[in-house]
C-alpha cells in the first residue's frame, strides 16, 4: 500500500508541469555569487523534484561504488550542459526536453521498472545535460559566475544525497512492513 501511494505521489508531482518551474522569479541581481548558486536549487520546485527523483533512481539502479560514479557522472553532465550555454550552441526546446526527461524518470520510478544499466546512464545523463543547460541560462556571466556554479553544484549534490536517503528510508519501511505481514 505504501509503495502504491509513493508511486501515485511521484506520478502526480512529476507529471504536473504547472508545479515544475525552472525559473521562478528570476532577476539579474539574483544570479551572482556562491550564495545565490547554493540557494537557487532549493528555490525552484523543478530542481528539487528532479534531484530527488535522480537520487532515488540512482539508489534503485546502483549499489556500492556505482552510487558514487553515477552521482559524479550526473554532476559532470549537469556542468557540461551548463557549459553548452557558453558556446554559441542553442538546444531547441531545451526546457521541454528537460521536463520530458524528468517525466520519463518519474514514470519509471512510479512503475517500479528497471532499465539495463546503459539505458539508465543515458537517462540520467540526458536529465543532467538538459537540466544544466536550462539552469545555466540563469547565470549572468560576470565575475561571480564560477562562484554561482560551485554553489549550484554543491546544492545539487546535497539534493541527490537526500533523494538516495529518501529511497533507502522507503525501502527500509517497506521491508519492515513486509516483515510484519509475514508474522
Amino acid at each position: 500500500m505504501t509503495q502504491q501511494l509513493l508511486r501515485r505521489f511521484l506520478v502526480v508531482m512529476l507529471a504536473s508541469v504547472s508545479a515544475v518551474q525552472a525559473h521562478p522569479l528570476h532577476w539579474a541581481e539574483e544570479s551572482v555569487g556562491f550564495g545565490s548558486g547554493l540557494l537557487h536549487p532549493f528555490s525552484s520546485s523543478d530542481h528539487i523534484l528532479t534531484m530527488l527523483a535522480v537520487g532515488m533512481w540512482i539508489c534503485r539502479t546502483g549499489s556500492g561504488k556505482s552510487f558514487v560514479w553515477q552521482v559524479l557522472l550526473f554532476l559532470c553532465m549537469l556542468l557540461l550542459g551548463g557549459g553548452l550555454t557558453l558556446i554559441p550552441l542553442q538546444i531547441a526546446h531545451a526546457e521541454t526536453l528537460m521536463y520530458a526527461s524528468v517525466l520519463v524518470l518519474g514514470l519509471l520510478l512510479a512503475s517500479g521498472r528497471k532499465l539495463h544499466w546503459v539505458f539508465s546512464l543515458l537517462l540520467i545523463t540526458g536529465v543532467a545535460v538538459f537540466h544544466g543547460y536550462v539552469h545555466a541560462l540563469d547565470i549572468w556571466l560576470d565575475v561571480e559566475a564560477l562562484g554561482y556554479t560551485a554553489g549550484f553544484a554543491l546544492a545539487t549534490s546535497s539534493l541527490l544525497a537526500i533523494g538516495v536517503a529518501v529511497n533507502l528510508g522507503i525501502l527500509m519501511s517497506l521491508a519492515k512492513l513486509a516483515g510484519r505481514m509475514t508474522q
